[in-house]
């Protein structure tokens, strides 16, 4: 339910869905108030679907989240115990590989936590759990792919988050376990405030190490013409921003 909750009401689909209720009203409606509410809805979901298109505007709500600073890439040491990469999508069964494939997201996550485990010897920990129930956990997919293909050894996983709240308790578990008390998360930019967050909640001590900041439009120009790529970034955050409010609701 919250998955089609969530996939119902976020850009694009939320977004679309206000178009189409809109023009269905204005058609069925008879009264000249409930018309002009009904262009106004589908108005606004046109409108809103550009401006999360354009580059500038993602680049600003996404920078928003932008808020921790990058470790020094040049320090061979950081103050922290244990390494920890939350696992993002994953790529099912793609043809050319025939197995499961850390996704975009999750191949940047595991490079920056693989280069600090490298640089600093720390070990490195990979959170996350099944994402549907015929896969293998997402920690097991990014393990592999950390060893085999970056060449560096993961001390352990936890397999059973979903949530980046599953990922803080079930480290905080396996931390406590080790007599670990300070974690370096590795993260995208846009999504380290709300892990922070919740990784402090579990009472981890937490070193932000975020990777793949988004950059701004080279020229105000291009940030001014819709693309795809921008929607996609800006329903990134509007997600982080919403997931943010419900953490601090729900607890």
């Amino acid at each position: 339910m919250k998955w089609l909750l969530e996939n119902m009401l976020m850009p694009p689909t939320g977004l679309y869905l206000m178009v189409l209720a809109g023009l269905v009203l204005r058609w069925r409606a008879r009264r000249p108030l409930v018309r002009g509410a009904a262009t106004a809805l589908a108005a606004s979901g046109a409108l809103l679907s550009v401006t999360l298109s354009l580059p500038l505007v993602s680049f600003l709500l996404l920078d928003g989240l932008q808020s921790f600073p990058s470790l020094d890439p040049a320090a061979d040491s950081i103050d922290a115990d244990v390494i920890v990469v939350l696992a993002g999508d994953v790529d099912c069964d793609p043809p050319e590989y025939g197995s499961d494939q850390p996704g975009a997201l999750s191949q940047l996550r595991c490079r920056y936590g693989a280069h600090l485990s490298r640089r600093t010897g720390l070990p490195l920990v990979i959170t996350g759990g099944v994402l549907r129930p015929d896969r293998r956990p997402a920690s097991h997919v990014l393990r592999d792919y950390v060893e085999d293909e970056l060449g560096v050894t993961v001390a352990w996983t936890e397999d059973d988050a979903k949530t980046t709240r599953g990922n803080a308790r079930g480290v905080a578990r396996l931390m406590n376990q080790r007599g670990y008390t300070r974690a370096a998360v590795v993260t995208n930019a846009w999504h380290m405030p709300r892990s922070v967050e919740a990784f402090e909640r579990e009472g981890v001590d937490v070193l932000p190490a975020p990777t793949g900041a988004h950059p701004a439009p080279s020229q105000i120009i291009r940030g001014l013409i819709p693309r795809a790529r921008s929607m996609r970034d800006s329903s990134w955050a509007l997600h982080e921003y919403v997931g943010m409010l419900w953490y601090r609701i729900s607890d």
